[in-house]
């Protein structure tokens, strides 16, 4: 299991209650986004970073203190110390503080009119956060390396709300039209693609549903099919999801069919 496997390649070099607690807290970070929680997903993300930051200090100190009273004292304090190599001394602490910490405590309150930042606030916050967790393990790794190099290239694969997996089943867990579900599998398979089969078991629509969704989108060039027989997400298809996705916050909006 890919979550072990971290957990104990950081162990070798950071404590274990650390190393477990931020493998913890990135899983839970990652969940929120999935499940569109997205103020839970940017809550976690402010302690995911106080982890980070007793990571780092366990290494520069031998000591993990119980809790970062202030996050911008602390990132001060570790780029101060010159023993540190670059990546845990300037690279790890500024793009915790200042992509995933100060984006989540810096904003203010939303008004009325202007736009929820909170959907890109929080893919900004997971992607760093996979950044910061691949590179601790490319640093500390002890395992095989191409097991690790492949750890690294899963952490960052994009994140998709609303789509989880269980086992080798990936779902939507949440209702959206049919059209907006299909893109969303497809964009959560990434690279690999699926063919009309998996589509309809991954789906909670009835087939008929799926087969007419999936010639609107080949149609409208949002998906498309490769030798392989397997669909694709298309740069326009990517876009008009994320449309979708970000419309109304965590909700996503109603199928828009453009003329």
């Amino acid at each position: 299991m890919m979550r072990d496997a971290v957990i104990k390649d950081l162990s070798a070099t950071i404590d274990p209650k650390v190393a477990a607690a931020l493998v913890e807290f990135y899983e839970e970070l990652v969940s929120s986004f999935r499940r569109g929680d997205l103020d839970g997903c940017l809550t976690t993300a402010g302690l995911f970073v106080e982890h980070v930051l007793r990571a780092v200090e366990f290494v520069r100190t031998g000591a993990a203190p119980p809790e970062i009273k202030s996050v911008s004292a602390t990132v001060r304090v570790i780029e101060g110390d010159a023993k540190l190599p670059d990546s845990l001394r300037y690279l790890i602490p500024r793009v915790a503080y200042a992509m995933v910490y100060e984006v989540r405590s810096k904003r203010g309150v939303v008004h009325v009119k202007e736009i929820d930042p909170r959907h890109i606030d929080a893919s900004l916050a997971v992607q760093a956060a996979s950044w910061i967790l691949a590179e601790f393990l490319r640093i500390y790794h002890s395992g095989d390396e191409k097991v690790v190099a492949e750890a690294m290239v899963v952490l960052m694969r994009r994140h998709i709300p609303f789509v989880e997996t269980f086992g080798d089943e990936r779902v939507v867990t949440r209702k959206v039209p049919c059209d907006v579900e299909m893109l969303l599998l497809l964009a959560g398979a990434a690279n690999e693609g699926l063919d009309r089969t998996a589509l309809g078991q991954a789906s909670k629509y009835p087939p008929p549903r799926v087969s007419e969704a999936i010639r609107r989108l080949s149609s409208d060039r949002y998906m498309h099919q490769t030798h392989d027989r397997k669909y694709h997400i298309t740069g326009p298809g990517e876009r008009f999801l994320a449309e979708q996705v970000a419309a109304h916050g965590e909700t996503v909006a109603p199928l828009i069919r453009r003329p």
